[in-house]
C-alpha cells in the first residue's frame, strides 16, 4: 500500500511516539488503555495467515500479463511498451526489483517507440522511489519535466513526483532545514494534482482528505473519508491509504481504539492486495507494543519485516527499523519474565505437592489409630456387655439356687422341723431381700456403663411420660425390663426369671413402656440402638 505518500510524516512521529513512550509502559496503567479492536485484529490474523495466497494470486494475475507481452508482435513496440509498462506498475507495491527491472526494460522500449519516452521515465522514476535510490529518481524527473507532456502523462509525472518526494522526506529529521525543502516540493506536486485532476477522481478526492488531515480540519476529512472508503473496493490501493488516513483522523480525535481499528483495516486490504511497502502494519504493531500488547507486536513487526525483505521494498525496511529492537527486547523480557514466574510457580507447586504428600501421609495415619482405636472401644464394650449379661446370668443362677434351697428347708419344715423355720421360708423375706441386692447391684452395674441411658430414654418417651428418678435411686422396674432389653435379654420369660416377676408382669411393663413411646412400633429397637458414651 502506497502510504508513502506521506511518509515523510508518519514515520518521524512514530518515532517521536516510541522515544516519549517506552519510559512509561511499566506505570502499571493498564486500566487506563484504550481496549484492541479484537474483532479487526481477528480479520487482520486471518489475512496474514492466507497472505501466501493472496501472494500467489497477485503473481498469477503478473504471470497472465507476461504471457500476453510475449503474444504481442515484436514489430508493434508500442503495445509491447504499454505491456511492459503495467507489468512494472504492478510490481511497484509487490517487488521493488522486479518493478526496476521491467521499467529499465521500457526504459529500452521507449528508444523505438514514439511519444512513449516520458512514460517509460515516469515508471522508471516510481520504481526508483521505492527501492530508495533517490538521486537517479530525481535526476529522471528533471529529464521528463523538460519533455513535452500531455496533461495525463503531466499527471503521472507529478504523481511519481510527488512519491519520490515523500519517501525522500522519510530519511532525513524534521528539524533538518531539507526537510522543509522537500515537504515544498511534495506541497507543489499535490497542488497541481488538485488543480489537474478531474473532481471526480477518486484519487482526487483522496488528496482533498489527506489535505484536510493535514490542515487538522478532522471533521470534514472523516466525513469525505467515509464516503471514500465507501466506494473504493477493500482489495485496492487506494483503500488501504485511505484507511489509514481515516485511522489518523482518530488519533487525533484521541480515539485510539478506532486508531488501531483502521490501522488494522488498512493492513488487510494491503495484504489481500499484495502490497508491500505500506505503513499500517508497522505502525499498528508499534501501537500495540506501546499499549503493552507484546504478542500480537512482535507478531505484526515480524510479519512486516518478512515482506519488506522479501519485496526488497528497502523504504518499508527503513520504516520498520526503529521500531524492531524495542518490540524485540519487550518480548523477550516478557518471555524472560515468564519463564521466571513459570519457574517460582513451579517451585511452590512442587512445594505444595510435597507439604500434601506429607500431611496425607499422615492423616491416613491418624485415621488409621483412630479406627484402631475405635474398633478397641467397641470390643472392650462388646466384653463390658458381656460381663454384665454373666453376671446377671450368675446372679440370676444364684437366685434360683437360693429359691430351691428355701423350697427344700420348708419341705423338710413340713417333714418334722420347726415351725419358725418354716414361716420365716414360706414369708419370702429371704428372698427378697436378695433380690434388692441384686437389682441394687445390678442397677449400678449397668448406670457404670450406660450413664445417659435413662436420658436416652426419656427421648424416645412423649414429653409428659418421661421418668423422672430421684437423686441416687435406682432404675425402676420398667427401666431395669428395658436395660436388659439392651443388653440383648429381650424374651419377657427370661426377664421374668430373672427379676423373679411373673411373665404376665413383665408383659404389662412392656406394654406400658409402649405406649409412652413417641413412637410405639419402633421403641424396642430404638432402645437396642441406644449408644454407649
Amino acid at each position: 500500500m502506497k502510504h508513502s505518500l506521506n511518509f515523510g510524516r508518519v514515520l518521524p512521529a512514530i518515532c517521536a511516539i516510541i522515544i516519549t513512550c517506552l519510559p512509561c509502559r511499566g506505570d502499571g496503567s493498564a486500566s487506563r488503555r484504550p481496549e484492541i479492536p479484537k474483532q479487526e485484529l481477528k480479520m487482520l490474523n486471518s489475512a496474514i495467515n492466507k497472505s501466501k495466497q493472496f501472494d500467489a494470486l497477485k503473481l498469477q494475475q503478473i504471470d497472465s500479463l507476461k504471457k500476453a507481452a510475449e503474444n504481442i508482435p515484436a514489430d508493434d513496440a508500442t503495445r509491447r511498451l504499454e505491456a511492459v509498462l503495467t507489468i512494472a506498475d504492478q510490481y511497484l507495491t509487490t517487488n521493488a526489483d522486479s518493478a526496476l527491472a521491467y521499467a529499465r526494460r521500457g526504459i529500452e522500449l521507449s528508444n523505438h517507440t514514439p511519444n512513449g519516452q516520458a512514460n517509460a521515465k515516469i515508471a522508471y522514476i516510481n520504481a526508483l522511489s521505492v527501492s530508495g535510490i533517490f538521486s537517479p529518481a530525481l535526476s529522471e524527473l528533471d529529464s521528463v519535466q523538460r519533455l513535452p507532456l500531455d496533461k495525463k502523462q503531466k499527471i503521472e509525472m507529478w504523481k511519481s513526483g510527488r512519491r519520490l518526494y515523500s519517501y525522500m522526506m522519510s530519511y532525513v529529521s524534521e528539524k533538518s532545514p531539507i526537510y522543509a525543502t522537500y515537504g515544498q516540493k511534495y506541497i507543489e506536486f499535490d497542488d497541481s494534482l488538485l488543480t489537474s485532476l478531474p473532481k471526480t477522481d477518486n484519487f482526487y478526492f483522496f488528496l482533498k482528505c489527506e489535505r484536510a488531515v493535514a490542515d487538522g480540519k478532522y471533521k470534514e476529512a472523516k466525513k469525505m473519508l467515509e464516503t471514500l472508503l465507501d466506494r473504493l473496493p477493500v482489495k485496492s490501493n487506494l483503500y488501504g491509504i485511505a484507511a489509514f488516513q481515516m485511522a489518523e483522523v482518530y488519533r487525533n480525535q484521541g480515539d485510539e481504539t478506532m486508531y488501531a481499528s483502521f490501522l488494522a483495516k488498512a493492513a488487510v486490504s494491503d495484504i489481500e492486495a499484495a502490497v508491500k511497502e505500506g505503513l499500517a502494519l508497522p505502525t499498528l504493531a508499534n501501537w500495540l507494543y506501546l499499549q503493552g500488547h507484546l504478542n500480537e507486536a512482535f507478531e505484526y513487526i515480524n510479519f512486516a519485516l518478512e515482506d519488506a525483505t522479501n519485496s526488497n521494498a528497502r523504504v518499508r525496511a527503513v520504516a520498520i527499523a526503529p521500531v524492531i529492537p524495542l518490540i524485540d527486547e519487550a518480548y523477550r523480557k516478557q518471555i524472560s519474565d515468564t519463564h521466571d514466574r513459570l519457574v517460582t510457580w513451579a517451585f511452590l507447586a512442587s512445594f505444595l505437592l510435597i507439604l500434601t504428600a506429607v500431611l496425607l501421609f499422615y492423616l491416613g495415619r491418624q485415621i488409621r489409630r483412630s479406627r484402631q482405636s475405635q474398633q478397641k472401644l467397641e470390643s472392650v464394650s462388646q466384653i463390658q456387655e458381656s460381663y454384665i449379661g454373666n453376671f446377671v446370668s450368675l446372679c440370676s443362677s444364684y437366685a434360683d439356687r437360693l429359691d430351691s434351697l428355701c423350697r427344700l428347708v420348708a419341705v423338710k419344715v413340713a417333714a418334722g422341723q420347726t415351725d419358725e423355720l418354716l414361716k420365716l421360708i414360706k414369708s419370702g423375706r429371704f428372698g427378697e431381700s436378695k433380690d434388692e441386692e441384686f437389682f441394687r447391684k445390678f442397677d449400678e452395674a449397668f448406670l457404670d456403663l450406660y450413664p445417659d441411658f435413662v436420658m436416652k430414654v426419656n427421648q424416645l418417651l412423649r414429653e409428659e411420660e418421661q421418668i423422672m428418678l430421684k437423686k441416687d435411686e435406682g432404675l425402676s422396674p420398667e427401666l431395669r425390663i428395658y436395660a436388659f432389653v439392651k443388653l440383648g435379654v429381650e424374651e419377657s420369660t427370661r426377664i421374668a426369671q430373672i427379676l423373679h416377676y411373673s411373665v404376665s408382669t413383665i408383659y404389662a411393663y412392656r406394654n406400658k413402656m409402649r405406649n409412652k413411646a413417641i413412637n410405639r412400633e419402633t421403641f424396642e429397637a430404638d432402645i437396642v440402638a441406644i449408644k454407649r458414651h
